[in-house]
């Protein structure tokens, strides 16, 4: 009995052949190549390099949301231990940064000196007028600022030694964490007055 095999007819690429490449392995890449070239019109040749710069881009992508997909998981992980850690503090006064002194919210306001820093002079500003000046004895920490006399209004704080600007003094106001929360892959913590802030901000985690 004569059994005869009739050959796999050629697949024949068109000119305008686009390859879907998404999920091409580099040696699958090649078989398609090293056909092409096979069967390709010899007076008519495929120019590949589309298909290899299309190859290429996609290996990139591929690389850098594996690496966006790997960090994003690295930072989920991070945030949820800064999260549990970070509930240790609900309930508790800090003191964290601001840049001026509010008299219309209120608050209890303090300079965190790194040293002592005795016959300091404290100014508070508004704009270039002095309002208010004091004379203090800063210790090193915490040292609550006495508001009395100023009016109601928003004010630069600025510490003095010798008549020189002493600008290591950090100005800062208590608040009390109510609650943590992530919003946007983000830590923040809502304070009783309802206001958000980063914890970047808190400078002093100490008794107040």
């Amino acid at each position: 009995m004569q059994v005869s095999f009739k050959p796999q007819e050629p697949k024949v690429l068109p000119p305008n052949y686009a390859p879907g490449v998404d999920n091409l392995t580099s040696e699958d890449f090649l078989k398609i190549y090293m056909e092409t070239l096979r069967y390709q019109d010899p007076f008519q040749t495929q120019d590949l390099s589309k298909m290899l710069d299309d190859m290429v881009k996609l290996n990139q992508v591929k690389f850098f949301n594996d690496i966006r997909s790997f960090t994003e998981s690295l930072k989920a992980l991070f945030n949820q231990s800064t999260f549990i850690s970070s509930l240790s503090l609900v309930g508790k006064d800090v003191i964290f940064s601001t840049e001026e002194v509010n008299t219309v919210k209120g608050g209890q306001y303090y300079l965190l000196s790194p040293e002592d820093v005795s016959q300091a002079t404290v100014k508070f500003f508004d704009g270039d007028q002095v309002v208010k000046e004091i004379k203090i004895d800063l210790k090193k920490g915490l040292n609550e600022l006495n508001l009395d006399g100023l009016p109601k209004g928003q004010f630069q704080v600025k510490v003095f030694k010798d008549g020189l600007e002493y600008p290591n003094v950090q100005l800062g106001i208590k608040g009390s964490i109510k609650a943590a929360a992530v919003m946007n892959g983000q830590l923040l913590f809502e304070l009783l007055d309802g206001s958000m802030i980063d914890p970047s901000k808190i400078i002093y985690l100490g008794g107040v």
